[in-house]
């Protein structure tokens, strides 16, 4: 199962076929990638024009926090790409291993995304509170007497409620 990754296609279409596409909704886009469910939430089809200004690298970086690194060795292709373009979401495929069909209206640009934190660490807790949870040894402290008798008080307690509650109830 692949998580935080973002494929761009390059839509391999006329003018007027990217256009159906577009108002074709998730259906087509479905029928395009050749999967039968994706969730829209994390799909994006759009003409590269409509960014104006913005360049599709720096779109990509602030839309998508696509980290720079990985799109400055291509911004220059980015840049040049006209037409329609496909952002896909590897959350859109709903966790499901997925085969992307080799097709000729579809040219895949490049699959971007931040690398998985590494979550290992050789440093150790030192504040006293976390011994219980981070010491070698598990010892647990004996239950104290005093503490033993509220427990049986409290569930004598606790009887003595649900006799009264039954006798009341009863009569």
């Amino acid at each position: 199962m692949e998580r935080g990754r973002l494929r761009l296609f390059a839509i391999n279409k006329t003018e007027a076929e990217a256009r159906a596409l577009l108002d074709g909704g998730i259906k087509a886009i479905q029928d395009l990638l050749g999967i039968d469910d994706l969730n829209p939430d994390f799909i994006e089809l759009f003409r590269v024009a409509d960014l104006g200004e913005m360049g599709l690298d720096d779109y990509l970086h602030t839309g998508y926090d696509i980290p720079r690194a990985q799109l400055d060795p291509q911004a220059g292709r980015l840049r040049a790409l006209e037409g329609y373009v496909l952002v896909v979401l590897s959350l859109a495929f709903r966790d499901l291993h997925v085969s992307l069909p080799d097709t000729p209206d579809l040219t895949l640009i490049g699959t971007f995304g931040a690398p998985a934190p590494e979550w290992t660490t050789t440093d150790t807790i030192t504040s006293t509170s976390a011994d219980l949870y981070s010491s070698p040894e598990k010892t647990r402290k004996p239950v104290s007497d005093a503490a033993m008798s509220g427990r049986i008080a409290s569930i004598a307690l606790l009887v003595i409620f649900l006799i009264t509650g039954l006798v009341i109830w009863l009569a």
